[in-house]
């Protein structure tokens, strides 16, 4: 699970929520994966074998931590392929590779002067993913589509139901959350999990506030929290470049130490990167910061 340890209490602990705390990445790859091919059959564009797996290439290859972002992205580079500015001998897994972590800035150079409005798209990626059902309780209006039963139906708990009072247990005093969630979204994860009184509220800094991986996000946490002593637990490449780049800023006043889950069974991808500790479930941090405790 880690390597080169060293001892490390941390007063709090910061988690990302798809894939660390709430199972949703799947539901939310699904729901991209649908939206995208759905829009390439009604403007008759080939999808050009458009996967799952090349949706976790680009999440791999980092700047889609927004699954808005991703499906945007998705659907402008349909249309640029269909209208020529993509050739069609290139592969998805060569574009996730081109990308290379630039995301949304990349991907515009790509967009025609007719590209989807983004907004708009984001609505229509919403319709679906909550579905008819839920979107209205969700966003206090009706969807732009009718779709049921929603992607969402398939989002569940990652923690299990002690895992904040073990934390606790362990001396943490404080939790906060860093997400490409919005704050809708995040109604679902903050109703179903019992943080034994350890969450912040004004330690909830969802898309509206920024994007990781802005330092400025983890330099906010921190002051907030006032901690001295970190972990950040994530899933994704921006995660870790998040506590990279707060490493790297002269406003790095806590030591901050970053906990990969490993969903894809690859370690040696996060040693490689700079993680001080790989995990396949966030359950399994309790016995890492017990192993770490001073």
């Amino acid at each position: 699970m880690f390597k080169n340890h060293r001892p490390f209490s941390p007063d709090a602990v910061i988690f990302d929520v798809d894939g660390v705390l709430w199972a949703a990445q799947d539901a939310y790859n699904a729901c991209t994966l649908y939206v995208a091919r759905k829009l390439a059959r009604e403007h008759g564009w080939p999808d050009a074998g458009l996967s799952l797996q090349d949706i976790r290439a680009f999440k791999r290859s980092g700047g889609f931590n927004s699954d808005w972002d991703m499906a945007w992205a998705l659907v402008v580079m349909l249309q640029a392929r269909a209208e020529g500015r993509i050739p069609p001998e290139r592969s998805w897994l060569d574009l996730a590779e081109e990308n290379a972590g630039r995301g949304i800035p990349w991907v515009r150079r790509y967009a025609g002067p007719d590209a989807p409005d983004f907004d708009t798209l984001q609505r229509y990626y919403d319709a679906h993913y909550w579905g008819a059902d839920v979107y209205p309780a969700i966003y206090d209006t009706e969807p732009v589509v009718v779709h049921r039963p929603g992607f969402a139906h398939a989002e569940r708990a990652y923690a299990a139901p002690d895992f904040f009072h073990r934390l606790k247990a362990l001396g943490v005093k404080e939790v906060g959350i860093i997400t490409g969630r919005n704050r809708n979204e995040m109604r679902t994860p903050l109703a179903a999990l019992d943080f034994a009184g350890l969450l912040r509220s004004d330690v909830i800094l969802t898309h509206e506030v920024g994007q990781k991986p802005d330092p400025q996000l983890m330099v906010r946490a921190v002051e907030r929290l006032q901690a001295r002593r970190v972990v950040m637990v994530g899933d994704g490449v921006d995660d870790l470049r998040l506590v990279l780049r707060y490493r790297e800023g002269p406003r790095g006043t806590a030591q901050v130490r970053f906990v990969a889950i490993d969903h894809e069974q690859n370690p040696q991808r996060w040693w490689d990167m700079g993680a001080d500790a790989v995990l396949q479930d966030v359950n399994q941090l309790v016995g890492w910061l017990e192993g770490s405790a001073d």
